[in-house]
């Protein structure tokens, strides 16, 4: 009994494997049936599924705004290379 359940349910392995391919829609036929049934049945891996959205969501948005301006950058590595050349005997 249990191998036919293993059959229908899905296991944890297979669906945190399978996570990428069914976010992308390339997770296809009784693989996404599988999936999408032990997702419907397990909150652990609706946890895990929601996070990973989060996370592929997080990455993508990484480069959508430019980062804020720092105008003394510059100068603090100036110094800093300046502070590292009179430590090194070169100033």
């Amino acid at each position: 009994m249990s191998i036919l359940l293993f059959a229908i349910n899905g296991s944890h392995g297979e669906t945190a494997r399978s996570l990428s391919d069914l976010a992308d829609g390339d997770l296809k036929g009784y693989r996404r049936w599988r999936v999408g049934r032990h997702l419907s049945r397990c909150e652990t891996c609706q946890a895990l599924y929601k996070s990973f959205l989060a996370t592929v969501d997080g990455l993508r948005s990484l480069g959508r705004e430019e980062p804020q301006a720092d105008p003394g950058f510059a100068d603090r590595v100036l110094d800093r290379v300046r502070e590292s050349d009179k430590e090194d005997g070169g100033g």
